[in-house]
């Protein structure tokens, strides 16, 4: 009896150390795992945010990588999909506004030629900027809209759900390139103000600047220009923020 109580103990003790192995190496499975999830993520980021400062085409970026499997694969994919249609958005509006020759918007030299026209060649331009940002606006929110839909029914474990919410609500690029968007917006009724101006009021070329008769129109017009500066180096600073943030990703990662 003394015996067979022995044998019981012995047992216990090698099924409870096999119990307690067991789940050890699976936690660290489950942490190498994770570590390998966020160094590919990391380093699929950087390609991406590297493809996207060419916005003159298409990302293209292979979303699949061998390192990861089951449902950190699937939420890789997701996010990465996800991220490839909001960058491909954005960089084919910037490639509208290329087309419309945004940039030469308040070129002197044009306005002037313009002005022969009636204004023409700017009023075009306006209307292609407009629509190509409604575009936009509807893109991303299309986008944005249906991947929520599709991450409700992704198949994945309850607390992988969790980590794809959180990576899907908070991606810093996504994020900063439509708060440069809205900024831009507001770039865009700045334009707008200032051509009013142009039409209605006599003005003349001085050089590279704009000279107009009336002192009111002066100080309107200015103001609207000193708005537009103040909006660009909002953008400039938000594009600074979004770049130190990655390097501190990747050097994070390694």
């Amino acid at each position: 009896m003394r015996r067979f109580q022995i044998i019981i103990a012995i047992l216990i003790v090698i099924l409870s150390l096999g119990f307690f192995s067991y789940h050890y190496i699976q936690q660290q499975q489950l942490k190498d795992t994770s570590q390998m999830f966020d160094q590919v993520m990391s380093e699929k980021m950087a390609l991406l945010y590297d493809q996207a400062q060419d916005w003159s085409k298409p990302v293209q970026l292979d979303i699949h990588d061998r390192r990861l499997a089951g449902n950190y694969k699937k939420i890789s994919e997701f996010l990465l999909n996800y991220w490839v249609q909001n960058i491909n958005a954005r960089n084919a509006y910037l490639r509208a506004l290329k087309a419309a020759q945004w940039d030469t918007f308040l070129d002197v030299t044009r306005l002037e030629q313009d002005q022969k026209q009636q204004y023409a060649q700017t009023q075009k331009m306006l209307n292609h900027v407009r629509q190509a940002s409604v575009l936009y606006q509807n893109q991303y929110e299309q986008i944005h809209q249906a991947f929520l839909a599709e991450a409700k029914t992704l198949s994945v474990e309850p607390d992988m759900r969790i980590l794809l919410e959180k990576k899907l609500g908070s991606n810093q690029k996504v994020d900063q390139d439509h708060a440069i968007f809205l900024l831009e917006m507001q770039i865009l009724d700045k334009a707008d103000a200032m051509f009013a101006i142009l039409k209605t009021h006599a003005w003349e070329r001085k050089d590279k600047k704009i000279l107009f008769r009336d002192t009111a129109q002066v100080k309107a017009f200015n103001q609207l220009y000193q708005d537009v500066l103040r909006l660009n180096a909002k953008i400039e600073s938000i594009r600074k923020r979004n770049m130190a943030t990655l390097d501190q990703q990747l050097k994070d990662a390694t």
